[in-house]
């Protein structure tokens, strides 16, 4: 048989590999209505100025707190829109509070990144956390969890996760309120074995429903508007960025506002690195004044990683300033944003190649090469999260097929792998200098 010869001698097939797409998650924040709006109750809607958020406003409700809160995020830019949440106007501060977090909790997907939280619901009482002093044994199905009532007012509830039989965590539904000392915390017996028991901790009703989402794996936060004296409610709280007002600043102005929008507008790529939150420009709002009595305010601000507007004049610059993009528990805010974009990366496209891979020839099987091929996507997006100048390094590495199965070989069958590990240092900014000089005398 004659074999065809063409007067081709090199073929070139080019592979185009783009940057993954982030997902749209992190640009998600919303203003919280209590009211405010026409809207129906628990449901939201995108704005992308203010004027489109005026259409809807009615007179009722903190309304005009939602104008302050939309005129000073749109007053830093107009790269990102907002939401707006309506929850419904509610009898006390101490109500909203939970409908916040019964909304959050019947999404079946997470639908916002960030929330701006009205000025009034700082200060509120309730029970700010919960802590597991033994998880108990034996926990087949979530127990009841029942705290004591108080003298006069609302008692607070929580529910129960469960981890290999054990209570591993108390959720908060409703922080309870008029607590005048710290109520008790009963948790049903499992069928069999040994009951879990733990405390609770009387404080801020706003902290207890933050403290659901405190952990690496949060993922939500809460800009809060708050006080000097009260900032240390919110000690420790990775889910709470706190802004305290300055004194001057004018009834109109909402702060808080600022890093809100900052954070939401952040779309990092390779062309537009993933930006810093320390030391913002900040527009349409009043800095604190640099008087001793506020520089001793300021400073117990700052310590408590609360957030405070101050002017760029150490730098010679006048333009107002964030200081210093912190979250409550100390990090910065553009550290747990890296953390959070990263993992929501990686679940995205671990998701789409497992999709894509039982509709494509050959198919994504549960093997060494299978293995190999979700590492591979993984790395993809870690290597993504370095380029887009979030995190200084990201690896991932998988544990082999044959050492995995032979560990685990229930998990085969049930077609469950848990070998990936990642590794990741985000990147953050400079916060505190200091230089040295050696004067010499000739």
């Amino acid at each position: 048989m004659a074999t065809t010869i063409t007067p081709r001698i090199v073929t070139v097939n080019t592979t185009v590999t783009r940057a993954p797409t982030p997902s749209q998650l992190q640009q998600s924040g919303a203003l919280i209505s209590l009211g405010g709006t026409t809207l129906t109750t628990d449901t939201y809607r995108f704005f992308g100025n203010l004027a489109e958020l005026k259409t809807v406003l009615s007179s009722a409700g903190n309304y005009a707190e939602l104008t302050d809160m939309a005129t000073t995020f749109f007053a830093q830019g107009n790269a990102v829109g907002l939401y707006v949440l309506e929850l419904g106007t509610e009898s006390t501060a101490g109500a909203n509070i939970p409908a916040l977090q019964s909304w959050i909790s019947s999404q079946m997907t997470q639908v916002f990144y960030s929330y701006l939280i009205p000025a009034t619901w700082d200060g509120v009482e309730g029970v700010s956390s919960v802590t597991i002093t033994n998880g108990g044994s034996g926990y087949t199905s979530v127990p009841t969890v029942t705290f004591s009532a108080p003298t006069s007012g609302t008692t607070a509830t929580g529910t129960a996760v469960i981890q290999n039989g054990a209570v591993t965590q108390i959720i908060i539904t409703n922080p309870g309120s008029g607590y005048t000392s710290t109520p008790t915390v009963t948790i049903g017996a499992p069928t069999s074995g040994t009951t879990a028991t733990a405390t609770a901790t009387d404080g801020s009703a706003l902290a207890g429903i933050a403290n659901n989402y405190s952990s690496p794996n949060g993922k939500t936060y809460f800009h809060v508007t708050t006080t000097k004296t009260n900032i240390a409610q919110y000690a420790n709280i990775k889910s709470i960025i706190a802004t305290v007002p300055s004194p001057t600043a004018a009834s109109t102005e909402f702060q808080a506002a600022v890093l809100f929008y900052y954070m939401t507008a952040l779309l990092p790529s390779a062309a537009t690195p993933g930006a810093i939150l320390s030391y913002k420009w900040a527009y349409g709002v009043t800095p604190w004044a640099q008087t001793p009595t506020n520089a001793t305010n300021i400073n117990t601000i700052l310590t408590a990683y609360g957030n405070v507007i101050l002017t760029g004049a150490e730098g010679g610059i006048s333009t107002a300033s964030v200081f210093k993009g912190t979250t409550m528990d100390g990090e910065q805010i553009a550290w747990w944003y890296s953390v959070d974009f990263f993992q929501i990366q990686i679940k995205q496209a671990m998701a789409a190649a497992i999709l894509n891979g039982s509709n494509t020839i050959p198919p994504l099987l549960y093997n060494q090469n299978g293995i190999n091929t979700l590492e591979a996507v993984a790395n993809n997006e870690a290597a993504a999260s370095v380029s887009f100048g979030l995190n200084l390094t990201a690896s991932v590495t998988a544990t082999p097929f044959y050492t995995y199965t032979q560990a685990n070989p229930g998990d085969y069958n049930a077609g469950i792998y848990n070998g990936f590990t990642a590794t990741v240092t985000p990147a953050v900014g400079f916060l505190t200098i200091t230089f040295n000089i050696d004067a010499i005398q000739f």
